[in-house]
């Protein structure tokens, strides 16, 4: 069981690091500001995930293709016509993302 904050906040608290214990502060606490992020640590609160620059990007790209098939899915199970063609080619769009192959049609 954590600390509870109760009251305004009002007292500041100032800590010296070291220049490798600031750099390992700023890698852990990812945007948050440095003094949340330690006032979080101390009230017991999980540090937040860091994600690495290389699967961010990955992240993005595969949700515009989960964005894409999840249209593709509404209009099936709200029976709104949908061309085979488009759907295919959508679909052979995706494929193609996700083994790496770039469209040059476009």
């Amino acid at each position: 069981m954590g600390v509870f904050f109760l009251g305004e906040r009002t007292h500041c608290v100032s800590v010296r690091m070291s220049d490798q214990e600031l750099q390992d502060l700023d890698r852990r606490r990812g945007k948050i500001r440095r003094g949340t992020f330690l006032r979080n640590v101390f009230l017991g609160k999980k540090e937040p995930k860091q994600i690495p620059e290389v699967n961010q990007k990955v992240y993005i790209e595969t949700s515009r293709w989960a964005s894409n098939l999840n249209q593709i899915a509404k209009k099936l199970n709200t029976a709104d016509v949908i061309e085979i063609e488009e759907l295919r080619r959508t679909l052979n769009e995706f494929r193609k993302s996700l083994i790496g192959l770039k469209d040059d049609t476009k």
